[in-house]
């Protein structure tokens, strides 16, 4: 069966109510705002509720009460990925958007949860048919980094015998975007202003673009120019500081041995 969406009163703005439903495989699922209340609770809060039933008979088959609201700006409560997989994607407040994915497949779903914090973006189909999302995270190194200093981190969906969840991806294809969220970073502010982000985008592009080097060695340059009193070794230092920092957050590692005269 092909998905087909049906809109049930949605509504583009974060604090309207917005409610959707999906039809895939026979299954349908449902996305709606509740409210929950508690004693002593006057009006109770706003919250969500994910259901699946079978399309046939609405015989119920999952259900589940969530803290999220239906709805992430402009990513609709539930949206079809292809004829037996639909991604949900909820709210706190307007801000911390979860993304759940279910595969309609045999008698149970299948579920996988991502949480994109403050910036979603929707799920696409990557070239081999795969499943992957954007996670752009902040507030990494409390007591460092003041201000919203901004990581991203694509994640895949990895479906096999053992496992059915998202993990990070560092590979040729991903590479490719954490190239162009560098190139984007630089054009933002000055290296030392950015200079873990950069960084960051720099390791997890090591498979796409083995040769960063030339962009290390831009960085350095830059960080002895930028109005502060840098010496050649000591920008050295603190790019070193933070490649060998970056990993504990999840970015591959980096060799210094493989740009020769850098470091």
């Amino acid at each position: 069966m092909r998905p087909l969406v049906l809109a049930l009163g949605l509504l583009s703005g974060m604090g309207a109510a917005q409610a959707g439903e999906v039809l895939a495989n026979g299954y349908g699922v449902r996305f709606d705002e509740r409210i929950e209340t508690a004693p002593g609770d006057l009006h109770g809060a706003t919250v969500g509720r994910i259901s699946i039933v079978r399309a046939a008979d609405q015989a119920p088959v999952w259900q589940e009460n969530t803290a999220l609201r239906p709805g992430c700006g402009a990513i609709a409560p539930v949206t079809a990925i292809h004829d037996s997989v639909v991604a949900t994607c909820g709210h706190l407040g307007g801000r911390h958007y979860t993304q759940k994915i279910i595969a309609l497949q045999g008698n149970m779903p299948l579920m996988a949860s991502v949480d994109q914090f403050d910036a979603p973006s929707p799920v696409r189909v990557e070239r081999d048919g795969s499943l992957a999302v954007d996670v752009v995270r902040r507030d990494l190194f409390p007591g460092e980094l003041t201000g919203p200093h901004y990581f991203l981190t694509v994640y895949r969906l990895r479906h096999d015998g053992a496992t059915f969840g998202f993990v990070p991806s560092f590979d040729g294809d991903a590479a490719k975007r954490y190239w162009r969220h560098y190139r984007a970073t630089r054009q933002t502010a000055p290296a030392a202003a950015v200079l873990p982000e950069l960084l960051a985008s720099l390791l997890a592009a090591q498979a796409g673009k083995p040769a960063i080097c030339a962009e290390l060695a831009m960085i350095a340059a830059e960080l002895q120019h930028d109005g502060q009193p840098r010496a050649a070794q000591g920008a050295r230092t603190a790019m070193l500081a933070w490649l060998d920092k970056l990993p504990a957050i999840g970015y591959p590692p980096f060799d210094p041995l493989a740009c020769p005269g850098i470091f």
